[in-house]
């Protein structure tokens, strides 16, 4: 899709050719008019009763949208969303979660099959550190089951009331699953408020510091009982090379003259 100007001078573009959209961040008019164009375009090439991106409905949001461009050329959107969701399996069983999903994509007619959504689809999961099994995916088209078929062999699902597809394999490796939900919860805090993520850096910074003195100080705590310890073994093994009357002095006097005055009584006996 063609618009009278150049997209770039009206939102950031990565290296990829790339933009991406937070729903919290400063509207513009120019912005404006390319989610209006291709939010309709999309929801005519669904079929669907109504449009499901618009300005109106993307802004004040925790949404992102990715958008591929070129020049005076949008070439594709994918919009992105965190969902409450019930899932039921095949036992009746009821499970609410909490998925990223994908809540719009499209490519423009014009440049179909030339890799433009495969870029789209795999640049989301780089940054959102994700994997397509680990998405919802809502209402689905399907050139987007075929797509997903085709790169990731994913085909597998239990068809729910709510029309969201999520894969059988979104619930293996929930280890797994929840380490990657964390990681993407940080970034998205990290996104949402920079300086409270400031803060706990500083704050894990400061308190390794701590620790190096309190080893110091046990450190030389250890030597001084070491060096006590070795003092009294010393004291203890020149007591006992000697004679246990040589350790007291005052002792071997009174001995002497106890044994002197024993023998000078016999002899005046005698």
């Amino acid at each position: 899709m063609q618009f009278n100007f150049y997209l770039s001078k009206y939102m950031t573009v990565n290296e990829n050719g790339i933009a991406i959209i937070n729903g919290n961040q400063k509207r513009n008019p120019q912005l404006d008019d390319v989610i209006t164009i291709m939010g309709e375009s999309s929801a005519l090439a669904q079929n669907l009763k109504q449009v499901i991106t618009s300005p109106m409905r993307f802004f004040q949001t925790d949404q992102k949208m990715y958008i591929k461009i070129e020049g005076k050329n949008c070439l594709g959107i994918l919009k992105i969303g965190r969902k409450n969701l019930f899932h039921r399996d095949l036992n009746g069983i009821i499970k609410e979660i909490q998925p990223l999903c994908v809540l719009d994509f499209y490519v423009h007619e014009s440049v179909q099959r030339k890799g433009i959504g495969k870029d789209l689809f795999e640049e989301m999961l780089r940054i959102e550190i994700l994997k397509p099994e680990k998405l919802a995916y809502d209402r689905p088209s399907p050139k987007l089951l075929g797509f997903l078929k085709k790169y990731y062999n994913l085909q597998t699902y239990i068809p729910q009331n709510n029309n969201y597809v999520i894969y059988s394999q979104y619930f293996d490796y929930k280890q797994t699953n929840v380490q990657q939900e964390q990681i993407t919860q940080q970034i998205h805090q990290q996104q949402q408020n920079p300086q409270l993520v400031n803060q706990q850096t500083q704050q894990q910074r400061v308190q390794p510091q701590q620790t190096p003195l309190k080893m110091e100080q046990l450190d030389q705590m250890m030597q001084q009982m070491s060096l006590e310890s070795k003092q009294q073994y010393l004291q203890y093994q020149k007591s006992k090379a000697q004679a246990p009357w040589a350790t007291d002095q005052k002792q071997y006097q009174n001995m002497y003259q106890t044994t002197t005055g024993l023998m000078s009584a016999q002899i005046h006996k005698r």
